[in-house]
């Protein structure tokens, strides 16, 4: 296990404050954060290159750590064999054992046909094969990732995110991962560290930090598109005209959130126990990739998302009514 206890560290007019976690062994622990977050600072720290100012880190003493950055950071002057060979080499491994070694790597990453390309000469996921490989080469009981796939278009970050996890299983060492993407954190994490301004807001399950933020950043940062300020009286928030009842009574001030998946569209009024039920107007219909989102005017702006099949059944367009419907159980309440 690693553990991280009241690590603090400075840098010009950042600081990671007071930070205190835990990794177990073999887990995908992922640390998701904004750029500027403290993310790689973090990182660097574990890998012994960056020293905190206090606090400590145990669980790393003897243990043999790979670190992998965004840029690959390959040796330019090598061929992909040899960059991948290059920490056996540097161990003074033999020749025949460097090569098999390689060529099992290279056949596992999928790059056996790029042995004797230089690596100049790669696209970018190729390239993050190469780095990868060269990092597992070595066996590490930790691997850090900083970013892998945040220079890959779509196709390629997807690719890669499934040979992570090809080799996390594989491998059962501890993957460290740090990230801006929380997708990649949802797809990939056995827990998730949520980082914002040096400081760790909430830690657990994925599914368990998205669907409950604990402060407006957090909210913000993981997407929420239905953020809303005001007075709590009697359970309900009157937000620009609309009474949104939730899950607590009275609050001088406070948040609420609600997860655009969470709400239901439907041409009539749906009878059913939640509690939240307006009907509003279609102001905008925008087309993503894997869903429709809908702007529904209640008051304030909801954004809604639903399936293409619910948008053909529904045969929606800007200036329909329609009715929105939200559980209040599924309202997210905080005070900062």
């Amino acid at each position: 296990m690693i553990r991280v206890e009241n690590l603090q560290k400075r840098y010009d007019d950042f600081e990671i404050k007071n930070l205190n976690f835990e990794i177990q062994s073999g887990e995908y622990f992922v640390i998701l954060g904004p750029s500027g977050a403290g993310k790689t600072l973090i990182l660097e720290m574990l890998a012994r290159l960056t020293k905190p100012d206090s606090g400590q880190i145990s669980g790393l003493d003897g243990q043999k750590i790979s670190l992998i950055y965004q840029d690959y950071m390959l040796f330019p002057h090598l061929d992909v064999f040899n960059n991948i060979g290059y920490g056996l080499k540097i161990k003074k491994a033999d020749k025949e054992k460097i090569e098999d070694e390689v060529v099992k790597m290279a056949d596992l990453v999928g790059i056996s046909h790029l042995l004797h390309r230089q690596v100049t000469s790669l696209s970018g996921g190729e390239k993050q094969r190469v780095a990868i490989a060269r990092a597992l080469i070595l066996k590490p009981a930790v691997l850090l990732l900083d970013e892998p796939t945040a220079a890959l278009d779509l196709s390629t970050k997807y690719k890669i995110q499934r040979l992570l996890i090809k080799l996390h299983r594989r491998y059962k060492a501890t993957f460290i991962h740090v990230t801006h993407d929380f997708e990649e954190a949802l797809a990939l994490g056995d827990r998730i560290a949520l980082l914002i301004k040096g400081r760790i807001i909430q830690i657990g399950q994925p599914e368990k930090i998205f669907s409950n933020p604990k402060t407006r950043a957090a909210a913000d940062f993981l997407g929420y598109k239905n953020v809303f300020s005001g007075e709590i009286k009697n359970s309900k928030m009157n937000v620009s005209g609309a009474k949104i009842t939730t899950p607590l009574k009275q609050a001088s001030s406070a948040y609420i959130a609600i997860r655009s998946n969470d709400i239901i569209l439907s041409k009539t009024r749906i009878l059913s126990s939640a509690r939240n039920c307006f009907l509003g107007k279609v102001i905008k219909l925008i087309h993503r990739p894997s869903f429709i989102e809908v702007l529904v005017d209640i008051g304030p702006v909801l954004h809604v998302y639903i399936t293409y099949q619910s948008y053909l059944e529904m045969n929606l367009t800007a200036g329909d009514e329609i009715w929105v419907t939200f559980k209040t159980i599924s309202i997210k309440v905080f005070q900062h």
